[in-house]
């Protein structure tokens, strides 16, 4: 994907959605975390950088809101802790990031994510 630029009074930040594991909101502030644990903060409200990424297709499908403040990266995605209310986020580079979300979405995500494997498995 191509980066996508994002314009405030003072500066122009490029942003790389296939390498951001994390956008989190901070009040009417968006920060972006990269695996490597780099972040980039934007000068606008997470349901705006939401929408710029609904705007594009193709990074859309690899993120999801799992809470009110939190989107993922799924790509990144290498376990679900339900118990202990986590998921963590890797790379092949061993970085990791551990983002902590609620039993029932994470529930939810785990199930869907099961669903879906059994629905790839059933076709093959």
């Amino acid at each position: 994907m191509s980066k996508v630029y994002f314009n405030s009074r003072d500066e122009l930040i490029a942003v790389d959605f296939d390498r951001v594991a994390v956008i989190q909101a901070d009040g009417n502030y968006t920060r972006l975390i990269y695996m490597n644990k780099r972040e980039v903060t934007l000068s606008m409200g997470i349901t705006k950088v939401s929408e710029v990424l609904q705007r594009r297709h193709e990074a859309a499908k690899q993120f999801l809101r799992i809470g009110r403040s939190i989107i993922i990266n799924h790509a990144f995605m290498e376990r679900i802790d339900v118990l202990r209310q986590f998921v963590a986020l890797a790379d092949d580079d061993g970085h990791e990031i551990r983002v902590k979300a609620s039993k029932q979405v994470l529930k939810s995500y785990k199930n869907a994510l099961l669903n879906g494997a059994q629905s790839d498995n059933n076709q093959t």
